[in-house]
């Protein structure tokens, strides 16, 4: 697992909960890291704040349309 992954799922994490605390914990649990590696990872990324912009979402791809006239 790479770093780009785990900010995908810290940023989930900080979307689904409103207190540090929780995200804390829920970041603690789903990687098994310490207190300290919890926060190294997590707090920058909520000072950022700037996670809805992260992950574009994707646009359809659309057929040529034709440029014969009938």
């Amino acid at each position: 697992m790479n770093w780009l992954e785990i900010d995908k799922i810290l940023y989930g994490i900080i979307a689904r909960h409103d207190a540090v605390e929780d995200m804390l914990k829920e970041a603690k649990t789903q990687f098994k890291w310490n207190d300290s590696q919890v926060k190294s990872a997590l707090l920058p990324l909520l000072k950022r704040n700037n996670f809805k912009e992260e992950f574009p979402k994707t646009t359809k791809k659309r057929s040529k349309r034709s440029t014969k006239r009938k």
